[in-house]
């Protein structure tokens, strides 16, 4: 068993790697590459497993890459999130967990020195594993979309500046089990890439508001460092809400830092 978890994590970076880019809320500081790390209080309820909120500690390791040309902020990106989660009734830890790689490409033009304004293209999958109470069984939640995105930023002097960005999808599709799946309880020839390909399969289309909704927000401070080198860091949240199948909730609580590499001008 935990060998085929083992390679499920494996198989999934692999994915997630392969395809093309995770939304950083945090908004472009400067060109070139950035690492981020966020940790904070993750919720999540799955309805079609039996609706019990799941707290626990989300992690988040971030890779993005930005190049400002023309007034425009290209920005692309890989945020790989797991968090192990505890019940009321105690159980969790890494029988209880989730798994989600994210891959996104935003794009933010200045529309003054303190307002930039955009849109984003999402790919994200959510791999939820809950040995307690449904051994036999994934449960997954997979999604493509389009959204709105903005950041307000102000100086605060030479040094300092804050930031406030926002991320909202406006349309997209997404895969969900079904609710009523027709297994049977044991699958015990099930493969990792039998799971990714039911992972991405079946997608349902979505709107704001309609079958899903999801918002991601913060205030972060951007500091240069001696270095010339970039460092922001902050408070940021995202939740979201899916009415698929039977519905699921994920919010997650985060402080995050980020750093540039390149040396600011």
């Amino acid at each position: 068993m935990h060998r085929q978890k083992i390679k499920l994590l494996f198989c999934l970076l692999l994915l997630t790697i392969n395809t093309v880019n995770g939304q950083s809320l945090l908004a472009p500081t400067t060109d070139g590459l950035q690492i981020s790390f966020s940790t904070g209080n993750a919720q999540y309820k799955d309805y079609l497993l039996n609706g019990l909120r799941n707290n626990g500690l989300n992690l988040s390791l971030g890779v993005h890459y930005s190049v400002n040309k023309n007034s425009l902020n290209h920005e692309t990106g890989l945020n790989i999130d797991f968090a192990p989660l505890w019940n009321r009734y105690g159980w969790g830890g890494f029988d209880n967990h989730y798994l989600q790689p994210t891959i996104y490409y935003r794009l933010l033009a200045n529309v003054n020195e303190k307002i930039q304004l955009g849109g984003n293209f999402n790919y994200s999958t959510m791999f939820y594993k809950n040995e307690f109470w449904d051994s036999h069984h994934n449960y997954w939640r997979t999604k493509f979309d389009l959204g709105f995105s903005a950041c307000f930023q102000t100086p605060i002097n030479e040094k300092w500046k804050m930031l406030i960005p926002i991320n909202l999808p406006l349309v997209g599709v997404v895969s969900r089990p079904l609710a009523d799946r027709h297994l049977i309880l044991n699958e015990p020839d099930l493969k990792v890439f039998d799971i990714i390909k039911r992972m991405h399969s079946n997608f349902q289309f979505v709107a704001i508001g309609y079958k899903y909704f999801e918002i991601e927000t913060g205030i972060f401070f951007g500091v240069k460092l001696p270095s010339n080198r970039q460092l922001t860091f902050g408070y940021k949240i995202l939740y979201e809400q899916t009415s698929l199948s039977l519905k699921s909730q994920l919010l997650n609580n985060q402080i995050s830092v980020q750093y540039s590499f390149k040396k600011s001008q």
